[in-house]
């Protein structure tokens, strides 16, 4: 059973290509929360890999390993752990632990006071361990202002990997979703604020991946074309 509350996490953890170093961080989430004693499930799923992360993932034990092809996107990936979730909460997280584990018990605590809550690395109480370079800590205030502005939000963080909320409220975003890749989280947004539902920022500890491969010009002006696409959508979003 849960140490805060009785209650079921599952944990969502997308990951492509991610051979190297997933079983290895899958192993620190298990660790964490068996001794924290939250009852949970985690779920891997292979977003169309290139190497043997479909192998090395169906290795580790008491987790749910899931794989497809071909890739769909990080937004494509979190959807499918939603479908496979079993639990009370669903919280999805990066592969690369890029947001330190320890806010896994303030989600225990804080995610019942609301539909949705989001790791912020803005918000009150969060710490940057190791900063992103300057050309992405631009480019993500821009897309912050961004979404701010076109969907009138008020969030100091949107695309942090960390988010949780009620199973059912995640089923009913998931049967709405129309983006799987990065601009998939402010998807999850705008149709919560559409919906009239609840929405909490929580203050994380985070690092920023230094072996990133995701290309900041590429994925800005996908990203700024999907944000178009979301809004074009408004009335496709409504429960």
């Amino acid at each position: 059973m849960c140490r805060i509350l009785d209650m079921k996490l599952s944990i969502i953890i997308p990951c492509y290509n991610e051979s190297k170093d997933i079983a290895k961080n899958v192993d620190i989430v298990k660790d964490y929360l068996k001794e924290n004693k939250i009852d949970y499930e985690l779920i891997v799923v292979n977003d169309g890999s290139k190497d043997n992360t479909k192998e090395v993932i169906e290795s580790i034990p008491d987790i749910i390993p899931v794989s497809y092809e071909p890739n769909r996107g990080k937004g494509g990936a979190v959807k499918e752990g939603i479908l496979n979730a079993t639990g009370d909460y669903v919280l999805f997280m990066d592969a690369d632990l890029s947001t330190d584990i320890s806010a896994i018990n303030q989600v225990v605590e804080i995610a019942p006071t609301c539909d949705l809550l989001i790791g912020s690395r803005h918000a009150k109480g969060s710490v940057i361990k190791k900063k992103q370079p300057l050309l992405r800590v631009f480019i993500g205030w821009c897309c912050r202002l961004l979404v701010n502005m076109k969907f009138h939000t008020h969030l100091k963080d949107t695309q942090c990997g960390f988010k949780a909320m009620r199973l059912d409220v995640a089923k009913k975003i998931i049967e709405k979703q129309l983006i799987n890749n990065f601009a998939f989280d402010v998807e999850y947004i705008y149709i919560a604020k559409l919906n009239n539902l609840t929405i909490k920022e929580l203050g994380i500890t985070w690092s920023d991946d230094r072996e990133s491969t995701v290309s900041p010009f590429k994925s800005s002006i996908k990203f700024f074309k999907d944000l178009r696409f979301i809004k074009k959508n408004k009335k496709n979003y409504l429960f």
